[in-house]
């Protein structure tokens, strides 16, 4: 970094990153950034008009499985779960990040998977998400367990946007992860009068499934004749494992020699402590604790917790009090109520996030990125740490890979 080489690029498209024809600038493996003047919606149909980028957008409708599904195409090869920030144009803080998977294709070219439960304030939320959709190659529907009534409710606004265009898009694909549901006649009102096929695919109980009914329709309608374009519909063997540099390569063990009996280091055997084996570290293990650790550091800051919002278990602490444990506890029933209230007031199943004000506190809940399942629950002194301040900082923070 104190040294950087200097590199002779062909074109100003090669010095931006933008050879592949893909949306954003890439700042590292797992990284890439959009600056933009205007809305976030409309910069980004902009940038698909005008790319032509090939990808897969997975969108939830009364459930959050569209980040497990790239958690686990990334984790099946350890590879990244990336993301896409969009800032604005001499500003920090990112309006909206994006979470997507790399998959290559047979020919060497890679399709993108976009997650529409991306990081961004409502409103944005709604109108990336049929950007998304319209724009995609193939848009997948993933439908959770909803009555009649209420799947009805959630479709009607797509199925508004496909009459009022425009729509590139012409195939949905609705995976059922409920037991039981069906939706061949949703499928039908959704497509309705516009010139958008939406197949229904058999229930899918877990990742792997979903992805084998997505891979299998990716195929059928862009695989082609030749086959360069068909991907690998099994999901352990999706997304490559990622290449290890030439200077991280694994070294081969030294050989050590016995040490002599009566003699260590110099000492008699009688005199040397007792020597054990020094444990290895475990690889990402000192993640978790660095995250919290970090987030503790913003100013005004007292506790952090990082937690499983399934069975409260802590991942890592870092501060005083409160304890791990309670911020765990009452940080997971914050979020199951805003999901209720969300559910209750026909909000859908988007993600949750809460900045609440009590008595000389501050309280900061939000789910980590790239995490399904993983949640940061902060406690700020209000008389030390500004609220919206350090809301910003903890959205900045990057998760461990």
């Amino acid at each position: 970094m104190l040294a950087p080489s200097t590199q002779i690029v062909s074109d100003r498209e090669a010095y931006l990153g933008q050879g592949r024809h893909d949306v954003g600038r890439r700042i590292s493996k797992d990284q890439v950034e959009l600056f933009i003047t205007a809305d976030v919606a409309g910069s980004l149909q902009q940038e698909f008009v005008r790319h032509q980028p090939e990808f897969i957008a997975v969108h939830d409708i009364g459930t959050s499985a569209s980040l497990r599904l790239l958690a686990s195409l990334a984790g099946a090869s350890g590879a990244p779960v990336q993301r896409l920030s969009i800032r604005r144009q001499g500003h920090g803080v990112a309006l909206a990040v994006l979470q997507f998977v790399e998959v290559p294709l047979a020919g060497g070219t890679a399709v993108r998977v976009y997650s529409t439960d991306l990081n961004a304030d409502a409103a944005t939320r709604t109108q990336v998400a049929r950007v998304l959709l319209a724009h995609s190659l193939l848009g997948v529907l993933m439908v959770g367990e909803l009555p009649p009534h209420a799947l009805t409710g959630q479709l009607m606004p797509l199925h508004e946007s496909l009459l009022r265009g425009p729509w590139p898009n012409r195939d949905l694909l609705m995976v059922p992860l409920g037991s039981g549901t069906a939706l061949a006649g949703q499928a039908a009102g959704l497509a309705g009068q516009s010139a958008v096929r939406v197949h229904v695919t058999p229930h899918a109980a877990k990742p792997r499934q979903a992805w084998n009914f997505i891979g299998g329709s990716w195929n059928r309608l862009h695989g082609g004749a030749s086959g360069e374009r068909t991907l690998r519909a099994d999901l352990s063997q999706a997304v490559p494992p990622p290449a290890v540099p030439a200077n991280e390569a694994p070294t081969e063990p030294m050989g050590l020699q016995p040490l002599t009996p009566g003699v260590i280091a110099g000492r008699s055997a009688a005199a040397a402590p007792l020597l054990a084996p020094t444990p290895m570290p475990v690889p990402g293990a000192s993640g978790w604790p660095d995250y919290a650790a970090r987030c503790a550091a913003i100013k005004g800051a007292l506790s952090c917790c990082v937690f499983d919002t399934q069975n409260q278990q802590v991942m890592a602490h870092a501060g005083g009090a409160p304890a791990a444990e309670r911020l765990a506890l009452q940080g997971a029933a914050l979020l199951e109520g805003m999901h209720a209230a969300a559910r209750a007031l026909g909000l859908g199943h988007a993600r949750a996030e809460a900045a609440i004000t009590v008595a000389g506190h501050h309280l900061l809940l939000r789910p980590v990125p790239g995490h399904p399942g993983i949640a940061v629950h902060l406690v700020l002194s209000s008389s030390t740490g500004n609220l919206t301040l350090a809301r910003m900082q903890l959205e900045r923070l990057e998760a461990p890979a």
